[in-house]
């Protein structure tokens, strides 16, 4: 399972990309060769922009996740806490019928959130991360490899393995913006801030499977072991992140193997 053994060697004569330069706008040249490209692993950094602000702004250290995010998920939290403590907030089922929210919900609405994150987070991963895309369209070729494909291609680019917040600003404004849309505001802020939760400990254990030393036996290091299986031998399956539970009702676990 160490990171070397499985990462094939780059020939910087005979790859079908020339690593000297930005891969970003090559990558949609591969056409019908990306597809098995993308999914030969190296052990090696990519730069996938000449302009330096541009490529900059694809780098994350792991700790602005937390940074970021976590101060939003305690403001939040505590706001719709206080403010189902308010006795106010009732759901209203018709014009004439309403029942009570009270504070003791919050629990089970931010889990609510957290497990619909869950749900998103397989669907992001198995859906949009990993679609094929055509061999004879080179932008979407270059979409997939900005998204996702870069990942596999280096999966130990450590840079990398957590989303910029700007982007993931755009997945979780979405995701508000739905809530709000079908729930009453307090309810939906309250599921909102369970998933934006789940959404940090979906990044900060991503990036623990690529870096971490789990103890062996340990949920982590089945985790881990689980995920390097999907990036070196089943990237087909295997995209359940922090858990494998979505894996089984659309019948894409990895079989269960010995590590």
């Amino acid at each position: 399972m160490t990171r070397y053994n499985r990462c094939s060697t780059v020939d910087m004569d005979k790859d079908l990309v020339d690593w000297r330069k930005p891969l970003a706008w090559q990558v949609g040249h591969l056409g019908e060769k990306y597809d098995a490209w993308v999914h030969q692993p190296v052990d090696r950094p990519i730069r996938l922009f000449g302009n330096p602000l541009l490529e900059a702004g694809t780098k994350t250290s792991w700790y602005w996740v937390p940074v970021v995010w976590l101060p939003i998920v305690f403001y939040y939290s505590w706001y719709c806490y206080t403010t189902l403590a308010k006795g106010t907030t009732r759901l209203e089922l018709t014009s004439d019928f309403s029942i009570p929210i009270h504070k003791y919900l919050f629990p089970l609405l931010f889990l609510m959130g957290w497990f619909l994150w869950s749900f998103i987070e397989y669907c992001i991963h198995r859906f949009v991360f990993h679609m094929k895309p055509p061999a004879h369209n080179y932008y979407l070729i270059t979409i997939h490899f900005l998204l996702h494909g870069q990942h596999h291609k280096s999966p130990f680019d450590g840079a990398r393995l957590v989303f910029p917040p700007g982007l993931a600003s755009l997945v979780v404004g979405s995701f508000y913006l739905i809530l709000l849309s079908t729930l009453p505001q307090i309810l939906g802020t309250s599921v909102f801030v369970g998933g934006l939760c789940g959404y940090v400990v979906y990044d900060m254990i991503h990036y623990y499977l690529h870096y971490g030393s789990p103890k062996k036996g340990s949920y982590m290091y089945g985790l881990k072991a689980y995920h390097v299986k999907h990036h070196f031998e089943h990237q087909k399956a295997g995209f359940g992140i922090t858990s494998t539970f979505w894996d089984h009702p659309f019948n894409t676990l990895i079989p269960d193997e010995k590590f």
